[in-house]
């Protein structure tokens, strides 16, 4: 149980603290939270809200909310344990036939998310106001992130209309990080995050990050993230490329401020993160500048 509690805390990108317990013959995982309760909470019930989609490889369905307690220092959840392909694992250790399914259903999830959304708008102003607060939350990174403040101006320069895009219910962080595949052919999602961009194009950036940039298994050692890329070229959902076609201009800033958004939170010693970050802003940032 301690190797198992161990495994769970270290795949935990959340900042919540993780444990196992036995309830009779089953597993629980208890989850508990000590900060941004409400934007949490608002995470967790999307998690429980979730509805099953039957794809023609997997079921994607969510990992079930068993019980909610919300305090004001507190946010504790308990889900069963599921047993499964997860996080990372999935790129190194999946076959080429479940990078297929995946691709098949991921592929599902986006154009059903896309149909089940309406046209809207998100102000440019507000995406604006977001960039200048990672920017002031970047002072003292000049020497780790060097590029970092021109790549800013440059996506400041290029936000000049509103995002006309699709608007509707998200995962809000689909990664690999935040998936299993099981045994019984289920797709299983949990994780999931608040977000103010509320779309279908915030899940294919998410996507994006770690199918182009391979953010989940950065930490691998050389031969692991070389498997990852083959699995993830294999498993890249088709409808990304559509949705990049249709939406270029609110793809190319949403794709750059999902990145972004991560560089307040690396840490100074962190050099595999740092060194991925600068690669994929700069990246990133050249579908803008060409």
């Amino acid at each position: 149980m301690r190797e198992i509690n161990s495994k769970i805390q270290a795949a935990s990108h959340s900042g919540a603290v993780l444990e196992v317990i036995q309830e009779s013959s089953s597993y629980l995982v208890r989850k508990k939270i000590y900060s941004s309760l409400d934007r949490n909470y608002e995470a967790i019930i999307k998690q429980r809200n979730f509805k099953s989609l039957v794809t023609p490889s997997y079921t994607i369905s969510a990992i079930p909310v068993l019980e909610i307690s919300k305090t004001d220092k507190e946010l504790s959840v308990s889900m069963p344990f599921i047993e499964g392909l997860g996080g990372e694992q999935v790129a190194y250790k999946g076959s080429k036939t479940v990078a297929k399914n995946l691709k098949t259903a991921l592929d599902f999830y986006l154009i059903n998310s896309v149909s089940q959304s309406e046209d809207g708008v998100y102000p440019v102003e507000a995406v604006r106001q977001k960039i200048l607060s990672i920017k002031e939350n970047l002072s003292g990174k000049e020497t780790t992130l060097p590029n970092a403040q021109v790549h800013i101006e440059t996506l400041l320069n290029y936000c000049t209309n509103d995002l006309e895009l699709p608007l509707g219910i998200c995962h809000g962080d689909l990664t690999l990080s935040n998936l299993k595949v099981t045994e019984d052919n289920q797709l299983t999602l949990f994780d999931f995050l608040s977000c103010d961009i509320n779309s279908p194009l915030q899940d294919a950036a998410k996507l994006i990050q770690d199918f182009d940039f391979g953010w989940s298994f950065r930490k691998e050692k050389a031969s692991v993230r070389i498997k990852g890329e083959i699995f993830c070229e294999h498993a890249k959902p088709s409808f990304l490329a559509t949705l990049e076609r249709l939406f270029e201009y609110e793809m190319r800033i949403i794709e750059a401020l999902t990145i972004l958004r991560i560089a307040p939170y690396i840490q100074d010693h962190d050099d595999v993160t740092i060194t991925w970050f600068n690669w994929a802003m700069t990246k990133t940032m050249q579908k803008i500048t060409g």
